[in-house]
């Protein structure tokens, strides 16, 4: 099987949150889901000093099965990880603690199924575009 990358983590994650906030439109119980370091690492990415949401999570609840808002909220992630490598921990908690969920156990097996079809067609494509040229 093929390692899942972060990006397609990030993936997971922010599918399973579109899912969450179309069910019950809290950010909070999606940060129930984790450790105290995680959600302390995460919120700041959601929510202003106040309390209050960022525009990219009130975006995601009004259409949560956007592909827009969903790439804007990944961007968000993959930001947050470009500045702080080390925050890839907390990427990897949250996708394992999801994978454990019902629901994120179905998210976890599209990707590892996305995964293994695009590296298996994707070869095939590739290796036969170049023999016909």
């Amino acid at each position: 099987m093929e390692p899942i990358t972060t990006s397609a983590m990030i993936g997971g994650i922010v599918s399973f949150l579109g899912t969450k906030l179309a069910k019950d439109k809290s950010i909070n119980s999606f940060f129930s889901e984790f450790t105290a370091a995680t959600v302390d690492w995460i919120k700041p990415l959601f929510l202003k000093a106040d309390g209050t949401e960022k525009e990219v999570i009130k975006n995601l609840k009004e259409k949560p099965e956007s592909v827009a808002r969903k790439k804007a909220v990944e961007s968000t992630f993959e930001m947050a990880l470009e500045d702080d490598e080390s925050a890839e921990k907390y990427i990897k908690e949250m996708f394992e603690k999801l994978s454990q969920t019902e629901e994120g156990g179905k998210i976890v097996n599209n990707i590892i199924n996305s995964v293994q079809t695009i590296t298996g067609n994707t070869t095939g494509n590739i290796t036969q575009n170049y023999n016909q040229e």
